[in-house]
């Protein structure tokens, strides 16, 4: 996990002063590389490993959002498109709706867009 993502986790979490000094991959890492101003601050690793999931489904949805902004003009009623172009579209477009229901925000399965 980046220590910038690591920061925003932490800070989210607590609002409370705190520097990271050096890589943060496990438990170990964060005991020993993560330093609260107030030792009693400090989060468990168990609720920042909470914590990280619930950020990565923050950029999941970002991203899932994006691809709907970005098709959002194939449902307009003046666009020259067949019904089973729209309804191709419409079908990808619940399927991006869909995408948060997925298990794991780190490995996604994205639909494709009609051609």
């Amino acid at each position: 996990m980046s220590n910038t993502f690591l920061g925003n986790i932490l800070f989210t979490l607590t609002g409370s002063p705190f520097g990271i000094y050096g890589p943060v991959n496990n438990e170990t890492d964060y005991d020993s590389n993560v330093v609260f101003e107030d030792p009693s601050q400090k989060p468990s690793w168990a609720a920042v490993q909470g914590s990280r999931d619930n950020e990565e489904w923050k950029s999941v949805r970002g991203q899932r959002n994006k691809k709907l902004n970005a098709s959002d003009w194939t449902q307009l009623s003046d666009v020259p498109l067949s019904d089973a172009k729209r309804e191709g579209w419409q079908v990808y477009r619940q399927a991006l709706r869909d995408v948060p229901s997925q298990s794991d925000p780190l490995n996604v399965t994205w639909p494709s867009a009609p051609a």
